[in-house]
């Protein structure tokens, strides 16, 4: 192989958790405004708390951002398309 092809594979691995969190956020966010509210987050996590949306919800306004999800998944508050 080639370094650019190592390159390539090296760079792929790194941003395919990325792509997914892209695509579970865009499937989350029914409307597309670019959060997810709390009647999103429970159509597209029924098995999710209501209380694991408040603490995903860091700046507390009543919907999640990407950014916030991304974090709440990472800690484990929320479930990833990973398991």
């Amino acid at each position: 192989m080639t370094k650019t092809t190592l390159a390539t594979g090296f760079a792929l691995t790194l941003a395919l958790p990325g792509l997914a969190l892209a695509a579970d956020f865009a499937a989350m966010d029914a409307n597309g405004d670019g959060f997810i509210t709390m009647s999103e987050f429970q159509q597209a996590m029924p098995e999710a708390s209501s209380e694991a949306f408040m603490e995903a919800d860091a700046n507390a306004d009543g919907a999640l951002s990407e950014e916030e999800l991304a974090a709440a998944q990472e800690a484990g508050t929320l479930p990833s398309s990973e398991g």
